[in-house]
């Protein structure tokens, strides 16, 4: 019962929108727009219009009712005109000023006040941001000084060397330089001069370079820093707070520090962000290693001008891709992204840089030599499509974070203090290296000490006593400084939430709505118990009854009885399947050889399993078909199983008391379902309900014109 308490309300509280005084008796509403919404359903004299719907179907399924069919909006809308019969007989009883009832939704409304506060304050407008900054693609190349310790020395010597960085970025050397140490110059081409430059500069003194170590990202100092092309939420936070601030072309002017070290940070480019580029290629793949790289490209130029004198893309890739996964389908490679799905930056540039239809030169990449077909662009996702994505990327990286530091904002606004004094009288009358299942732990702490002001939050204090009766509600709780320490915290923040929780209402009208939708969810629950869960309950007469009127339902499917020989290693199991071919006794060999716990006393036997019951009888259910049948050694769950069929047990029918559990759960539920039938029939009938389906298909099929 409380399972379905459970559902009942989440399933409510996160669905319809709908408030105390809803009803409407005019034929049409404004809207939020100013047009007028038309009614689409009566409830007995409650109007519901368009909009309401609309809003209603958003709230429960979260995405447009116009993206699915109109028979599952028809079907959605039959359900919600019950809900607001259901509803209607919750009014008329009297449920919404029950006083068990209320005092519920009361205990709700603190639960969920604080919550809602971080979610709306923090949680919301960070994920607005950061889908603002996803509709960008940024180019950025770095210099990354890091430190393996938080030690001070180490953390400054970092520090200093990134600063020696932009100090050279203001004396107009390039990041591509930078980030190479000395010795990555050396094995540089000089096709420029640049080597004999930086030795000019530095026999005239100009700076110390002579044991520059460069960047200490070295998988990106050989691009020159070059991280390609990212968007939000693909960084660290200052990296990204810090590079979404620059234009293009500039660089940070102090060192941006994250948990890798010190950045310095160039941005490149920023362009319009795409959600991808539907792509066909043909890989014509080099040898690891092949100095004679011409070959290759001789092959791919071939089959380029082939393309390019009218063959079919597809079929040349078909017969010459050797990218075998791709080539099967005419070299579908599905689509590319700067996300999830990342190319190699050449193949990505070129992808990216082709207009729909067009078809590339000769691309090179670390697998070889390439031809690409851009088919189409993938539009960027909406807000609303994107937003639970977003929401999860941001619980997982920068939550925690934002949360501390708003708990810090609240305990400033609320003025909560910790009587430090007090907090060390307490832990000098505590064995710190004792819990709380210490019956006498807290037995040295006098009536005096007790009384001490330990914790201030608003008006709200807590004393030593006070806190000593928290920590007795904690059984095995550490006594250590730094574990008292975090029950502090933990009192204070859930004090100062709560106390942020107070005027939600006021801020934020939107969390009144939640709690309807809750209050709501609580008589609907209270009603579905009156009329159908309380009337449906175990009846052993009924049960053996629709069991007897049911039973082709209970049958067991056709199953084996095995037995296995498990060992860790192949030698062992081809020794003994050699002895089992050679006459010796299956079950005797099981058990005195057999390595899976608990199965040497019983022989190795598995009893009777059915063909999908597990990967065992997946792999042998239709090799053995003949009783005594053993099959070879094969790999199973990191070692070489043998199995025996003892027998084949075809479809038999189940007891009573084999199927009971089944029997009873599915009378439950058909008996339930009766009941809540025969009750909306008679909620129908009291209320009458009116559903006017052209006014949902006229605007269903004008969003798909």
């Amino acid at each position: 019962m409380l399972k379905i308490r459970s559902v009942i309300l989440s399933l409510v509280a996160v669905s319809i929108l709908f408030s105390a005084g809803f009803a409407q008796k005019g034929k049409t509403q404004k809207s939020a727009t100013g047009t007028a919404s038309p009614v689409l359903l009566r409830v007995g004299k409650v109007a519901i219009t368009l909009d309401e719907f609309e809003k209603a179907y958003r709230r429960m399924n979260d995405r447009d009712p116009y993206k699915t069919t109109i028979d599952s909006l028809k079907e959605f809308l039959g359900i919600y005109a019950d809900y607001r019969l259901k509803l209607l007989e919750a009014e008329e009883l009297g449920l919404r000023e029950d006083a068990k009832i209320q005092s519920e939704i009361d205990g709700y409304r603190k639960l969920l006040a604080g919550p809602f506060i971080l979610d709306k304050e923090i949680t919301e407008p960070e994920v607005k941001k950061l889908y603002e900054r996803r509709q960008w693609e940024l180019n950025a190349a770095h210099f990354l000084a890091s430190f393996k310790t938080q030690d001070p020395v180490d953390t400054l010597k970092a520090y200093n060397r990134a600063m020696a960085a932009i100090e050279r970025l203001n004396e107009g050397d390039g990041m591509g330089t930078i980030v190479l140490s000395n010795k990555d110059l050396e094995f540089l081409n000089d096709l420029n001069g640049s080597i004999a430059e930086e030795r000019k500069r530095m026999a005239a003194g100009i700076k110390d370079t002579l044991t520059w170590e460069g960047s200490d990202d070295k998988s990106t100092a050989r691009n020159g820093g070059d991280l390609g092309y990212f968007t939000g939420g693909m960084t660290v936070r200052p990296f990204e707070d810090a590079v979404f601030g620059l234009k293009v072309g500039e660089y940070t002017k102090v060192p941006i520090r994250s948990r890798f070290g010190y950045h310095v940070i160039e941005l490149l480019d920023r362009i319009p962000r795409i959600g991808g580029v539907k792509v066909h290629h043909i890989l014509v793949e080099m040898e690891k290693g092949t100095t004679d790289t011409m070959k290759y490209y001789r092959k791919a130029d071939s089959l380029l001008q082939a393309v390019k004198n009218g063959a079919n893309f597809e079929q040349v890739a078909r017969e010459s891709s050797d990218d075998k996964f791709t080539a099967e389908k005419g070299g579908d490679m599905g689509h590319v992204n700067r996300e999830d799905r990342r190319a190699e930056k050449a193949f990505d540039l070129a992808a990216y840089n082709l207009k729909d239809g067009q078809i590339s030169g000769i691309v090179r990449t670390s697998f070889g030599y390439h031809i690409i077909r851009r088919d189409g662009m993938i539009p960027v996702d909406s807000y609303d499509d994107e937003k639970e994505k977003l929401k999860k990327l941001y619980k997982n990286y920068y939550y925690n974070e934002d949360k501390t530091r708003k708990y810090a904002d609240l305990r400033k606004q609320f003025n909560a203090r910790v009587d430090t004094a007090a907090l060390d009288i307490l832990l000098s009358r505590v064995d710190q290296t004792r819990t709380t299942l210490d019956s006498v732990w807290d037995a040295k702490i006098t009536p005096g000490e007790r009384h001490l002001l330990l914790l201030t939050v608003g008006t709200k204090t807590w004393k030593v006593g006070d806190f000593v009766d928290t920590l007795k509600k904690e059984p095995g709780y550490p006594l250590g400084k730094s574990a008292l320490l975090e029950l502090t915290a933990k009192l204070i923040d859930n004090e100062v939430l709560d106390l942020a929780g107070k005027d939600v209402s006021t801020k934020y009208p939107e969390f009144e709505l939640m709690m309807t939708d809750y209050l709501n969810g609580i008589m609907l629950f209270e009603l579905e118990n009156r009329k159908v869960w309380s009337k449906v309950g175990p009846d052993s007469t009924k049960e053996i009854q629709y069991y007897n009127d049911h039973k082709v339902r209970y049958m067991w499917p056709e199953r084996i009885d095995i037995s296995e020989i498990y060992v860790l290693n192949d030698s062992m199991a081809n020794s003994i399947y050699k002895r089992i071919k050679n006459g010796e006794n299956f079950d005797s060999l099981a058990k005195q050889y057999t390595e899976r716990p608990g199965f040497k006393d019983k022989a190795g036997k598995w009893g009777l399993v059915q063909k999908d019951e597990n990967e065992l009888s997946k792999q042998v259910f239709n090799k053995l078909l003949t009783p005594d049948d053993v099959s070879a050694p094969f790999e199973f769950q990191s070692g070489y199983s043998i199995v025996k069929l003892n027998r084949r047990v075809p479809n038999t029918q189940k007891t009573f008391q084999e199927a009971r559990q089944e029997v009873a759960s599915q009378f439950q539920d058909e008996l339930s379902n009766d009941l809540r039938a025969a009750w909306v029939s008679e909620l129908r009938k009291k209320y009458k309900r009116d559903i006017d389906t052209k006014v949902i298909e006229d605007v269903w099929n004008k969003s798909k014109n």
